[in-house]
């Protein structure tokens, strides 16, 4: 790729990345596995999982699910290790550079649309309040990033299940991919495992194709608000690890007495790969997660009514929230046992809410037209304002990239 070309992503916070591929024997139905951090709760799905892929190569072997946390001194040392193993025996192999264009059917008849780039840590910062290109969308837990850099910081490859929103109201980078890739030859095209739906990819190599995305991807940011073009969607505490680890090389580097911008530039550390999909996409759905307030005494519930304007109509989250954690401070100093659960479903929020000491707080949609514009106007969401899709719609692990 010409560096014209290269410097026009850049700007834009982009790279395009050297995809790699499992090697075309190897059964596609069984590598790709859902984001790790999926199902936490549910052993019985990864046993599935388990089953299905027996000793099969499969991304299984490269990640931690978080339902494995309580053992992960079982299978961390593992993860690194196969990597390796799989570049070895060419299990995973270079498919050249470029971006894939990822149709994803979310529902029947309903795809959801996406683009695998690496995005520019330069580019990123989770902090609430910063002006780059790439912001986070929820506060930072940095009790959750260590495990995340530890991994990332052994790996040789990375395989992402970031999902990053781009602000194109009129879908005009998925239209443009639809169109020009309809002759194109297909990366990959398969089922995936339990209930995922099937997922098609192209790879985008060709360089005038990839101008067109450039000339979209300009026009997009030149009409951006605060020059804020991509927000994360999932994944957020993976890539705050990845940014981590890349502040981490920058600063070995910048030690050094023969460091050069094409150092900073070229290193791999410093790009982490991501699906790109507009927050406008039609299959891309966004959910409330509900509260459920558990323990409180029912005598207690009126006045707790009463002080948070809990039997409004229009509720909304992130101004209660913090409203919300401070009743519950100080309710807990005379009830230590009252809990906030966060519930993915309605009707699941309001069944577990018949419970006398229990109290459902449900919201009826989320607004995705205002998701931009309440990152610029808070610096980030509240915690769990969202989920995009339900658990079989999440990211399934399948390019991946070196990054050592």
């Amino acid at each position: 790729m010409n560096d014209v070309l290269k410097r026009r992503f850049l700007k834009v916070g982009l790279r395009v990345p050297e995809i790699l591929m499992p090697a075309p024997e190897v059964d596609l139905s069984k590598f790709a596995v859902i984001a790790c951090d999926q199902h936490s709760a549910e052993p019985a799905y990864w046993a599935e999982t388990e089953r299905i892929v027996g000793e099969a190569p499969s991304a299984l072997r490269l990640m931690l699910p978080e339902a494995y946390l309580a053992e992960k001194e079982r299978y961390e040392p593992k993860i690194s290790e196969a990597m390796r193993q799989y570049l070895d025996a060419g299990i995973l192999t270079s498919v050249g550079e470029g971006f894939v264009y990822v149709r994803r059917e979310v529902a029947p008849g309903v795809l959801r649309r996406g683009l695998v780039a690496a995005i520019d840590l330069e580019s990123y910062d989770y902090k609430p309040g910063n002006h780059n290109r790439i912001r986070a969308t929820e506060a930072t837990v940095k009790e959750r990033l260590p495990e995340r850099i530890k991994i990332r910081s052994g790996a040789p490859i990375e395989l992402p299940h970031v999902l990053v929103l781009l602000d194109d109201e009129r879908n005009h980078l998925s239209g443009l991919l639809e169109e020009k890739c309809a002759t194109l030859p297909k990366l990959y095209d398969f089922d995936l495992m339990q209930g995922g739906g099937h997922i098609d990819g192209t790879l985008i190599e060709d360089e005038e194709l990839l101008t067109d995305v450039a000339d979209v991807l300009e026009e997009l940011a030149a009409k951006c608000e605060d020059n804020f073009l991509m927000a994360v969607g999932d994944g957020n505490h993976s890539l705050a690890a990845a940014k981590e680890c890349w502040e981490a090389r920058k600063s070995e580097l910048m030690e050094s007495n023969f460091i050069s911008t094409e150092m900073l530039t070229e290193d791999p550390l410093r790009y982490a790969l991501v699906e790109l999909i507009s927050v406008y996409d039609e299959g891309l759905s966004f959910h409330p997660i509900h509260r459920l307030i558990m323990h409180v005494d029912p005598e207690d519930q009126a006045r707790m009514v009463d002080e948070l304007g809990l039997d409004r109509q229009d509720l909304d989250l992130q101004k209660l929230q913090p409203a919300l954690d401070a009743w519950m401070g100080e309710y807990r100093k005379t009830h230590p046992a009252v809990e906030l659960e966060y519930i993915h479903g309605r009707e699941e929020c309001l069944a577990l809410g018949d419970a006398p000491d229990c109290y459902p707080i449900v919201f009826d949609k989320f607004e995705r037209g205002s998701f931009f514009k309440t990152v610029l106007t808070n610096g980030t969401f509240v915690r769990k304002s969202f989920s995009l899709g339900e658990a079989r719609e999440k990211r399934y692990y399948l390019e991946s990239r070196r990054i050592r």
